[in-house]
């Protein structure tokens, strides 16, 4: 359905009012994202943490001006490198993957297609890059105690024994927190294409990434 021309903006300025509609929203930051099995070239779906944008990567002079217009798009996440969807995605030519996050309070859906990116502790050819590096340790110290905790239980898919102890919080004995393992990853999905629908009004909008802007 059209809308008047002052309510088409782009989905990055949109879905800024549809977080903060439902920031008190327990489970409102849960988003789900699916790639795809090489193997058997099935889908595979599952939810994970929508953990904020990635900020724009400073020039030399430290300054964010002129910054690419995909940059302040890019959505961040993170993952295990055990985890099977970090394989799905590196499998894949385009390393493609499609996002849904649904908004119950304003009755909005985003679809975001586009590539996946990790940034792990030496397993990925931008691993050296800085400025991600320091994303990823940032996000790293962000987590709750529990959450760290889980990078240090064993290998998923494995016959079940008994978990090894682990450290209570991803802390050392002195309370500070663990430099990160390798196997954590930042995972980011740099956007290409959002299909926008409001079913309050059946009002739909796609956005497209190309030549650099939207």
């Amino acid at each position: 359905r059209p809308a008047p021309d002052d309510t088409v903006i782009s989905w990055r300025e949109r879905i800024n009012g549809s977080i903060a509609s439902s920031r008190k929203i327990r489970g409102g930051n849960y988003v789900q994202i699916a790639t795809v099995d090489a193997e058997t070239n099935e889908p595979r779906c599952r939810t994970v943490v929508f953990r904020g944008f990635l900020p724009p990567r400073p020039n030399e002079d430290g300054s964010t001006a002129n910054q690419r217009a995909e940059e302040s798009c890019v959505m961040k996440m993170i993952t295990d490198l055990r985890s099977r969807k970090v394989g799905e995605a590196s499998g894949h030519p385009d390393q493609a993957a499609e996002l849904v996050w649904w908004f119950a309070k304003s009755s909005e859906q985003y679809r975001v297609r586009g590539r996946l990116q990790f940034v792990g502790g030496g397993s990925f050819a931008n691993d050296d890059d800085e400025f991600l590096a320091r994303m990823r340790k940032e996000q790293w110290e962000n987590l709750s105690d529990m959450a760290r905790e889980q990078f240090y239980w064993k290998d998923p898919g494995i016959e079940y024994s008994q978990q090894a102890e682990v450290p209570e919080g991803g802390r050392g004995e002195d309370g500070t927190i663990l430099p990160i393992p390798d196997n954590f990853l930042l995972m980011l999905l740099h956007p290409t294409y959002v299909d926008y629908l409001r079913l309050t009004d059946n009002f739909r909008q796609v956005d497209k990434f190309d030549d650099d802007d939207w």
